[in-house]
């Protein structure tokens, strides 16, 4: 990456802050968490687990927790209003 940008990882990471207001890692979270809400909501039948792991997260606690850190509620809750309609 270093290459390409010609940046050093420190001043790629602050010029990135300042273009986004993110770092990279909590953007890439941040899309992560969004592309797993799009799968909860499109009524697909597939486990918490799966949707973890289609969104980009190694394991499920690690998107729950950052799912209900971001949006306010667990992937589960997120997903049941989608179920009753």
């Amino acid at each position: 990456m270093r290459t390409a940008a010609r940046l050093s990882a420190y001043h790629f990471a602050r010029q990135f802050k300042g273009a986004t207001g993110l770092p990279p890692y909590q953007y890439v979270i941040l899309r992560c968490v969004e592309r797993a809400k799009q799968l909860l909501q499109a009524g697909t039948r597939l486990s918490v687990a799966e949707v973890a792991a289609n969104a980009g997260f190694s394991d499920q606690s690690q998107f729950s927790q950052h799912f209900k850190r971001l949006v306010g509620v667990t992937p589960g809750q997120f997903r049941t209003p989608a179920r009753i309609a």
